[in-house]
């Protein structure tokens, strides 16, 4: 918009240079002074298009003004306030405004001129101007807001996504954990009582496994598409450009000093030729021109040979049609150096018809602003419907990527209270018979880990979970002392000072597989504080980490391979910049380190 917008300068200025040559009055200093009036109009309509509605009676002084110093050095330069009402004031009467506009330039133009051939021309050229800058302004924001609304649907189908979790966790997670709260609670323990526990938090671990992975319904039919105004506004838009351009090839012809009949009909048939051929190659439809190979040298062929047999330019509109077709169906290597010889050729054959006089440098530049509106007239429609057509994508991904979140989250820190509940309420059984006080105090301790995972699955469901470090070693050492762990915790005091959700999350994840998959007898848990240069490289200094390091004597085989949740973890610490190893140092232990920044 702003390129068709620069290039009405040349254009409207090379009239305003014509028609003083032609009144003898073509003074340095008036030259100057319609240039800045010419730059101001297209200077302010730039304002209006940015949303600046105040500018809109300063472009009505700037279009109308120098009527009263320069009254038949000015115009046709209405289009761009005419596009600005309906960009301004909202509705009909935008448009009818838009129209006013266009009327008051016609009864000047008539008033100072009176030739009804210049009269229609220059109306034409205003509503041709104006409607291409307000389809290229409307269809440019359609696009910012088809932009939007794919970052709003992608918002509304992750909370859509967070909210199916939270109902899916609820009833198969939640509903479990608050029947082991109440079950925790009974006055009287049996070994049913245990087992029922024991059983209901491993089906509450094989239900965490499998809730995000459910399968998602497809999006409402609703979603899909933005109403396609684009294609219908360029369609409409680049037919009346089409119309009115032939308009103006016909005043040209009435103009001209060669009016026989054989030339009417050559002009008559020419530009009805070109209207097909324009309405075929250049507006936006649903099955593309297949046959464009064929139509488009056959199209550029006849206008030229009718432009040549007319002469003094009278059918060089249509061939400017004809050339900026070359933009939507040639590669850019070939069709912009062919835009830009048809303005060069043009502007020379214009020299040719002295009669014609002095438009040679709005000949070049009306080459390239038809471009232009062609090009945009039938890209824009195509960008937008591109864009309506990424929208399931777009809302895929959000999806996709919470569902990531929920089933990181839902492995990383409900499986270590599953486990945990599972692990005490079978230990209990085992107490049972011949410790009743140590099965009872075993079976007290399920209560609160219950009401952690209930509070789990609430922080999961609402945008993600923040546990504590120092919350988490109290955890860990409970969850393996209760598995017969030997444990040692060693953390450095202003490392215990920070939150660092994620080496909580880290540590959840460690002690969970040391209870499931090691054989250990003896855990160390370490926190310190580290200065590590590997990752500050561009600016060659230490910065402080905190690092966790797990490490149990008791790898089995089964631990030795990396599973899913040593890849989450992984992803975890590395997105907040941090590092992450797991394996055997050597030594027949199995250690874990994750050190983030602080």
């Amino acid at each position: 918009m702003l390129g068709y917008a620069a290039l009405l300068v040349p254009a409207r200025f090379a009239i305003i240079v014509t028609m003083a040559g032609s009144l003898g009055s073509s003074g340095t200093l008036t030259l100057a002074v319609c240039l800045g009036l010419v730059l101001a109009v297209v200077g302010l309509f730039a304002l209006v298009a940015r949303g600046v509605r105040a500018a809109v009676p300063a472009l009505a002084v700037a279009t109308f003004g120098p009527y009263l110093p320069f009254a038949m050095l000015w115009g046709p330069i209405a289009g761009p306030l005419a596009a600005a009402m309906p960009l301004s004031v909202a509705g009909p009467a935008g448009w009818l405004l838009g129209g006013a506009v266009l009327l008051a330039d016609l009864s000047v133009a008539t008033v100072l001129h009176g030739d009804p051939v210049t009269v229609l021309t220059f109306t034409i050229i205003d509503m041709n101007v104006g409607l291409t800058l307000f389809a290229l302004v409307r269809l440019a924001v359609l696009l910012s807001e088809t932009q939007a609304a794919n970052r709003q649907l992608a918002e509304l189908e992750a909370a859509n996504e967070r909210l199916r979790a939270a109902g899916d966790l609820r009833r198969a997670i939640g509903d479990r954990l608050a029947h082991i709260l109440r079950a925790s609670r009974q006055a009287t323990i049996t070994p049913g009582l245990l087992a029922g526990i024991a059983e209901t938090a491993r089906e509450a671990a094989a239900e965490a496994r499998t809730v995000a992975a459910a399968p998602r319904p497809p999006l409402p039919a609703g979603h899909t598409d933005l109403p396609d105004t684009s294609s219908r506004l360029a369609r409409w838009g680049l037919t009346a450009m089409t119309v009115n351009v032939s308009v103006i090839v016909l005043t040209n012809v009435a103009d001209s000093h060669a009016t026989e009949p054989r030339h009417w009909a050559v002009a008559v048939v020419t530009s009805a030729l070109a209207v097909a051929f324009q309405l075929y190659h250049g507006v936006p439809r649903t099955r593309p021109a297949s046959a464009w190979r064929l139509t488009l040298p056959l199209h550029l062929l006849v206008i030229t040979a009718a432009t040549l047999y007319l002469g003094e330019g009278t059918l060089s509109a249509l061939l400017l049609l004809a050339a900026a077709n070359t933009l939507l169906w040639l590669p850019a290597r070939w069709s912009v150096p062919a835009v830009a010889l048809t303005a060069v050729v043009s502007a020379y054959v214009l020299r040719l018809y002295p009669e014609v006089g002095g438009y040679e440098l709005y000949q070049a530049a009306s080459v390239v602003t038809v471009a232009i509106g062609v090009f945009a007239f039938d890209r824009f429609p195509k960008a937008a419907g591109h864009l309506r057509g990424l929208r399931r994508h777009v809302a895929a991904g959000a999806v996709v990527a919470e569902r990531l979140r929920l089933a990181r989250d839902v492995h990383d820190l409900l499986g270590m209270t599953l486990s945990a509940i599972t692990l005490k309420a079978e230990l209990a059984l085992r107490a049972i018979g011949d410790d009743p006080a140590k099965a009872a105090l075993l079976l007290a301790e399920t209560g609160p880990l219950a009401e952690r995972g209930l509070a789990d699955v609430r922080s999961i469901t609402s945008g993600g979970a923040r546990p504590i470090l120092r919350e988490e070693i109290g955890s860990a050492r409970s969850l393996l002392a209760s598995a017969g762990v030997e444990v040692e915790v060693d953390v450095a005091a202003e490392a215990a000072a920070e939150e660092l959700p994620v080496l909580a999350t880290v540590l959840r994840e460690a002690a969970t597989n040391v209870v499931r998959h090691a054989a250990a007898r003896r855990c160390t848990i370490t926190v310190d504080l580290a200065h590590d240069t590997a990752h500050d490289t561009a600016h060659d200094t230490a910065r402080d980490t905190v690092r966790l390091r797990v490490t149990n004597d008791g790898v089995t085989r089964s631990e030795r391979r990396t599973g899913s949740g040593l890849v989450s973890l992984t992803a975890r610490v590395e997105a907040v910049g941090g590092r992450f190893t797991a394996g055997d140092p050597g030594d027949g232990t199995f250690a874990l380190v994750a050190s983030v920044p602080r």
